[in-house]
């Protein structure tokens, strides 16, 4: 692991642990066994650093959801199982993350106070993936092509697994599995007419 690396997984740790106003470059330091001086050579201050763990949070969710679709396609899921997958392996990434720490809320304010461009960079990449995951299973004849476009599945099943995350009080990681798999179900039910996603063989 490179030093960037190593800041970057380090500050995870601490803002967790902390919250975002509570985190300081000292503590990031420490936890990444740097010298401040060192630290500073790497990001200019802590918000700097906090739009990079941002940045690094999205790109490795992205990488996890193709990751879990392709291993549930490889598993012999059906179509559902492959959606909810990929959903699970994006958001339920950042889940986890937060799941453990007392500061999520204050984390997430800070994200979309600081970070709102990367945020809707990351979200519009994820619905073009997940579209495209849509697209593939119909081509596949695992999953009817009547219905909704592949990009207005895709938005449906983001809204509904927006809508589990955002419950009250939060979903532990395993809750929000369970009832995004049943969830993305249904609307590929739905969205093949009622009838169910053909399994593949």
């Amino acid at each position: 692991m490179d030093t960037r690396q190593r800041i970057l997984e380090a500050a995870l740790v601490i803002f967790g642990r902390y919250g975002f106003r509570q985190a300081s470059m000292e503590r990031l330091a420490e936890e990444a066994a740097l010298s401040r001086q060192a630290l500073y050579r790497h990001f200019a201050s802590k918000e700097e650093l906090f739009a990079a763990c941002v940045e690094e949070l999205h790109r490795s969710s992205l990488e996890a959801g193709r990751e879990a679709a392709r291993a549930a396609r490889g598993t012999g899921g059906d179509a559902a199982d492959v959606l909810a997958a990929q959903l699970e392996g994006r958001f339920g990434q950042i889940l986890a993350r937060l799941a453990g720490s007392a500061h999520g809320p204050e984390l997430l304010d800070e994200s979309h106070r600081q970070c709102g461009a990367v945020n809707a960079q990351s979200k519009a990449l994820f619905a073009e993936q997940l579209a495209a995951t849509v697209r593939a299973e119909r081509r596949a004849g695992r999953l009817a092509s009547g219905g909704p476009s592949a990009t207005e599945l895709a938005r449906f099943l983001i809204l509904a697994a927006d809508g589990i995350k955002a419950a009250t009080p939060a979903p532990t990681p395993e809750a929000f599995r369970r009832d995004l798999a049943l969830m993305v179900r249904l609307l590929v039910a739905g969205a093949s007419g009622g009838g169910r996603s053909r399994p593949s063989r």
